[in-house]
C-alpha cells in the first residue's frame, strides 16, 4: 500500500512540476478568508474530520482551495528548479488533503473547477444559475458578524447558508455565491459538511497560477463519470497509467478498495 501511495505522489509531483509555466501571470488578491470544514467522508462513521481552506478574492475573481493543497502547490512550484525529490514527496505526504480541487469564480455564473482523478487533471465549468437561493427572515450573529439565513439545493444536498452584508462581497466557500454578502457559515441539512469562517484579512497577496499545464477540458458529467470509474477499479486505472505491481497486487487492491469504501460521502453528487 505504501509503495502504491508513493508512486501516486511521485507521479502527481512530476506531472504538476513539468506542467508549471514559469512565466505564468501573477494574480493579486485583496482579501484572504480562512474557512474550517468539519465533515464526514464516511457516512457510517461518527468521527468527523477537519480541514482548512483559503478563499482569495479580488475585484475580478476568487480562488478557493484547501490550505494543504495550497501548501502542496507552493512546494511543487518551488521544486521546478531542482529541489530534492525525496523531501518533496515527504512534504506532500505530510500535507495530504481530501480535496484536490481549485475553484475559480469570475462571478457566480462563471465558475471553473480543476480537479484530479488519480493523477489526471480535468477542468469543467458549472452550469449558469446552479444556485437558486431562498432568503429567510432568520437572523443571528455568526463568526462575530450579523448574519441572515438562506437555503438552496445543490449537488444532491440541501444547504443552509448564513451570510453577512457587513462584508459586501457576493462570495462564499466551495461553489457557493450569489447572496447579498459573504457566506460565513454553510451547512448541509444532514450536517455532514459544515464550513465556518474563522479569519478574514484585507491585504494584498500575489500568487502565480499553479494549475498544471496538462489539463483535460471536459464537462461536469464526464468528470464525475471518470471519478466513478476510478473508484470502481483503482488498481486497473493505476496499471493503465504505468504502475507495475511486482508482488502483493491483490493485497494492495483490497486495501485500496477498503479505503474507497470508507470514503463514500463526497461533498457533491452529480444529480443531472
Amino acid at each position: 500500500m505504501l509503495r502504491f501511495a508513493c508512486v501516486a505522489f511521485l507521479m502527481l509531483a512530476c506531472e504538476f512540476a513539468l506542467g508549471q509555466d514559469k512565466v505564468s501571470p501573477i494574480v493579486s488578491y485583496d482579501i484572504t478568508c480562512t474557512f474550517q470544514l468539519t465533515f464526514y467522508p464516511d457516512s457510517t462513521s461518527t468521527v468527523p474530520k477537519t480541514e482548512s481552506f483559503f478563499l482569495f478574492i479580488n475585484q475580478e475573481q476568487s480562488l478557493f482551495k484547501s490550505q494543504n493543497r495550497y501548501l502542496q502547490d507552493s512546494a511543487i512550484s518551488a521544486s521546478v528548479d531542482g529541489a530534492d525529490r525525496h523531501n518533496l514527496i515527504a512534504f506532500l505526504q505530510q500535507h495530504r488533503t481530501d480535496f484536490d480541487f481549485n475553484i475559480v469564480k469570475h462571478g457566480c455564473n462563471a465558475i471553473q473547477t480543476t480537479d484530479r482523478v488519480y493523477h489526471d487533471y480535468f477542468s469543467y465549468t458549472e452550469t449558469q444559475g446552479h444556485l437558486q437561493w431562498a432568503l429567510t427572515p432568520d437572523t443571528a450573529t455568526v463568526a462575530g458578524y450579523p448574519a441572515q439565513r438562506a437555503t438552496t439545493e445543490f449537488g444532491g444536498r440541501t444547504w443552509e447558508a448564513w451570510f453577512t452584508e457587513a462584508v459586501p462581497v457576493s462570495e462564499g466557500p466551495y461553489k457557493f455565491c450569489g447572496l447579498p454578502g459573504m457566506i460565513i457559515r454553510l451547512t448541509d441539512s444532514k450536517k455532514q459538511y459544515n464550513f465556518v469562517l474563522n479569519g478574514l484579512k484585507q491585504s494584498r497577496r500575489e500568487m502565480r497560477n499553479t494549475t498544471p499545464l496538462k489539463v483535460t477540458k471536459t464537462d461536469k458529467r464526464t468528470f464525475f463519470r471518470k471519478r466513478d470509474e476510478y473508484r470502481a477499479n483503482p488498481i486497473g486505472v493505476a496499471e493503465q497509467s504505468g504502475v507495475v505491481f511486482t508482488s502483493g497486487r491483490s493485497e494492495v487492491a483490497q486495501r485500496v478498495q477498503q479505503k474507497i469504501k470508507s470514503d463514500n460521502n463526497p461533498i457533491e453528487f452529480f444529480t443531472h
